[in-house]
């Protein structure tokens, strides 16, 4: 350890802090090589917790005039606004965000019928987040909300599909490239049911 971080030790992350103290005590009377990769387990779960952490302020369900609005959503009506919902996913989706996004589903009114997901800025998806995934997408169905998704990377699509989220609670027709095109869809329905 150089002497100059010690000088650091009062302005860096208590959480770093933390993983260099305990390295540093297991490598002086224990193991080196353990002690190292008990700084690695310890690192890596307090990632988890940062990431799950900044992942959760995005975790709100409102509509898309309380929404802040992405580029694409700048010039909708205000009854699209008022009638449909929408939620904004950022980043991965794993197991250190899957409570927070199962609390999803609770959050939307009952008098929702439309929610669309936008996963424009999800790269990746890991086991425990689609699965958490799987079981908001399967609440909302049962409770007759239509599921709408645009944006989906391929990753992330390409495992919806395996596990069959791609069909029983969200066809395909119902899956969007493009903010544009789900809102299209949307309007076109809304005009079927007043016609």
């Amino acid at each position: 350890m150089d002497y100059k971080g010690l000088n650091t030790l009062s302005k860096i992350p208590r959480t770093e802090v933390t993983v260099m103290v305990v390295v540093l005590i297991l490598s002086v009377f224990w193991n080196l090589v353990y002690a190292v990769g008990i700084g690695l387990v310890l690192a890596s779960l307090f990632f988890m917790k940062k990431m799950g952490d900044i992942s959760k302020d995005d975790a709100r369900v409102s509509t898309i005039s309380k929404e802040k609005a992405w580029k694409d959503e700048t010039k909708l009506s205000d009854s699209f606004k008022e009638n449909d919902f929408i939620k904004h996913l950022s980043g991965p989706l794993f197991f250190g965000f899957t409570s927070e996004f199962v609390k999803i589903s609770k959050q939307i009114p009952k008098t929702a019928s439309i929610l669309i997901i936008r996963m424009d800025k999800v790269p990746f998806i890991d086991q425990s987040g689609l699965f958490a995934l799987e079981d908001v997408l399967l609440d909302l169905y049962q409770k007759e909300i239509e599921i709408l998704m645009v944006g989906i990377q391929s990753q992330p699509k390409y495992l919806m599909k395996m596990i069959g989220i791609i069909a029983e609670p969200i066809p395909e027709e119902r899956i969007f490239d493009r903010f544009a095109d789900c809102r299209e869809f949307i309007i076109d329905e809304q005009a079927k049911i007043t016609a």
